[in-house]
């Protein structure tokens, strides 16, 4: 949900450079961080960053009967 509402600031602040070309500086600095963010969220859904848990770890679980 917060990476939703993440994506959909990001879209705003895109829209809102494009009408207010006057601020494109201090937006393009806003949705730089926006989209720092997303990318934290995503890396940490994945298992990319250290302590989180995700499709990416490096920890399997053992298959009974292969793994000894």
């Amino acid at each position: 949900m917060l990476l939703l509402a993440l994506i959909a600031a990001l879209l705003a602040v895109l829209v809102m450079m494009i009408v207010l070309p006057r601020w494109t500086g201090r937006l393009a600095s806003l949705a730089t961080l926006i989209a720092g963010a997303i990318m934290v969220l995503w890396m940490a859904q994945a298992g990319l960053l250290p302590g989180s848990t995700g499709p990416l770890t490096a920890e399997r679980p053992l298959v009974p009967g292969v793994d000894r």
